[in-house]
């Protein structure tokens, strides 16, 4: 006996995870109601003041009801990808908590992005990114992960996932299984990740194996093909990735999220709707439809039509459905459960750890006029683009009673821009030049403007102020200091390096050669980190000794 359409009507809504637009009112509400989601996710256009936001996640609960409250996810790894920027300073970048590379700071991080969550009602936090920086090129990782080192993301990973779930948040580890080790953006084409299956295992695995194990709630897919373990499908609509090594070798019980299904590297190839059809039956559990309600209608219809036709099974569905519940039901008092911590100071903790010297003198005169040469810019991708005009460097020393002044320049400067510049800094006569660079590595103009200035300006203090990928083509700066990020709290504490009332503590969480070697876990470490590999060596058909590629389809 089947059963009833309106039943299946209810459960495929349930998997279905919806964006609202920035001027969502009844009604968009209504409609949320009649899809009977599992939750929303909120973008900045959904962010007002804590209050306005507060009334917004309070009205979608109310549209999407039932016993258990709905999911409010939010993206919120710190660094540039925060959509929640209501404390001052806001948490660094993973990539700087990868410099500090203290598992207790990156708890307290855990905790303190948690906070920015439940101020508003919200119960899900998309991160840890658990993406390793392989790929100097890539820049809508870069800062957002930990580092490139698997075994530093994993405790590191693992620390955060801790942190934030104590607090009642549900922590969710993406995007699986690695974007790290491409230059492409899946926000705008589909990705390859060229690995063997044992590279991956010894690589990208490691992390999500270490937050698994802290019991990491919720995991996002990856819109990225792996040919080693599926060459036909990208990962989100995999089930050689989502279930036989995710659940099967991994060992994963919770939900697994995909990443928006509204992306081009599935909405331009597969489609948003089948993509979604696609990935229920690979493993996926809750369906990521962001920006449009109704596509997400479209969606629902079209998983009722698969179960009915039996190209769905409705056991999947069930089973995704209940999954999706339970995590709802798991949240229900995140908003009750109380620190163990003070986090309050951990933005300015973990930029004072993150710091890190390269080489030379990075102290100021205090007695010299500085200024602040600011490469600057949009850098944009798909998944968050940055304010044109960063935190002030020139405003931060000013505080520390520095005479400094700021010149910002685009990222890709002209040839006459450049000789502007230099000809304005000569007209000023004897001062400190601290020089900003973003991603000189991937804009040659940026890179030639940085080398006329320091054959300028000798002593003058470079810093690579995002992904130290800039290191190997800074060679002519005497003094190199890198940030890890922009945001507010690592250029406070930049500031208090150059006014020598700090000192640079932070270590490397990338490789600085042009061609680094990218370390792999030994075969007694990955045995030890990924239980399930025994099995999934069994599933390929592999003897359990065999130096064959393990638990690949």
């Amino acid at each position: 006996m089947r059963t009833p359409v309106s039943d299946i009507e209810r459960l495929a809504g349930s998997i279905i995870i919806a964006g609202l637009p920035h001027d969502a009112g009844a009604a968009e509400f209504a409609r949320l109601e009649a899809l009977g989601a599992g939750g929303i996710v909120l973008f900045d256009r959904n962010v007002g003041t804590i209050e306005e936001t507060r009334a917004f996640v309070r009205a979608a609960r109310r549209a999407i009801g039932g016993d258990a409250p709905a999911l409010v996810c939010v993206d919120q790894e710190g660094g540039r990808v925060a959509r929640l920027r209501f404390r001052d300073p806001g948490v660094p970048s993973m990539m700087a908590l990868g410099a500090a590379d203290d598992v207790e700071l990156a708890e307290r991080a855990g905790d303190a992005l948690a906070a920015d969550l439940l101020e508003i009602g919200a119960n899900v936090a998309f991160a840890p990114v658990l993406d390793l920086a392989l790929d100097a090129r890539s820049t809508v990782i870069g800062t957002r992960s930990f580092g490139d080192d698997p075994a530093r993301a994993a405790r590191l990973g693992a620390a955060l996932v801790r942190g934030m779930q104590a607090r009642g948040i549900a922590a969710t580890a993406k995007h699986f299984p690695g974007h790290g080790a491409t230059p492409a953006d899946s926000h705008r084409d589909l990705p390859a990740i060229d690995a063997s299956a044992d590279v991956l295992r010894a690589r990208e695995l490691v992390p999500f194996a270490a937050a698994i194990g802290a019991g990491v709630r919720a995991v996002m897919s990856a819109h990225v093909v792996v040919p080693s373990l599926d060459p036909a499908s990208p990962a989100t609509l995999s089930g050689a990735v989502l279930t036989t090594v995710l659940r099967d070798e991994l060992g994963f019980a919770g939900v697994t999220f995909t990443d928006c299904l509204q992306m081009d590297a599935i909405a331009r190839g597969t489609g948003t709707v089948r993509g979604g059809v696609l990935a229920l039956v690979a493993g996926a559990d809750a369906l990521l439809v962001s920006h449009d309600l109704e596509i997400a209608h479209d969606l629902r219809a079209a998983i009722v039509a698969a179960v009915d036709a039996g190209d769905v099974p409705l056991a999947r569905l069930e089973q995704a459905a209940a999954r999706v519940l339970a995590l709802r039901a798991s949240v229900a008092g995140a908003a009750g459960v109380k620190s163990a911590t003070d986090s309050s100071d951990a933005p300015l903790a973990i930029a004072r750890a993150a710091i890190a010297l390269v080489r030379g003198n990075p102290r100021l005169d205090a007695a010299q006029p500085v200024t602040v040469v600011s490469f600057e810019g949009e850098l944009a991708d798909g998944i968050a683009r940055s304010r044109s005009e960063r935190p002030s460097l020139g405003l931060a020393l000013r505080r520390r009673r520095y005479r400094a002044e700021v010149m910002r320049v685009p990222l890709e400067p002209d040839d006459g821009a450049v000789t502007l510049l230099i000809d304005v800094l000569r007209a000023q006569g004897e001062r400190a030049l601290v020089v900003v660079a973003r991603r000189a590595h991937l804009h040659p103009s940026q890179r030639a403007a940085i080398e006329a200035l320091v054959a300028f300006a000798r002593h003058a203090i470079v810093v690579s102020a995002l992904e130290p990928f800039d290191v190997p083509v800074l060679e002519a700066a005497a003094t190199l200091v890198c940030s890890f990020g922009d945001e507010a709290a690592n250029v406070e504490v930049l500031a208090d390096v150059l006014a020598g009332t700090d000192d640079a503590h932070g270590t490397f969480p990338v490789a600085l050669s042009s061609e680094p070697s990218r370390r792999l876990l030994t075969e007694a470490e990955i045995d030890a980190r990924l239980p399930g590999r025994g099995r999934a060596r069994s599933l390929a058909g592999d003897a359990p000794g065999d130096d064959a590629e393990a638990g690949g389809a």
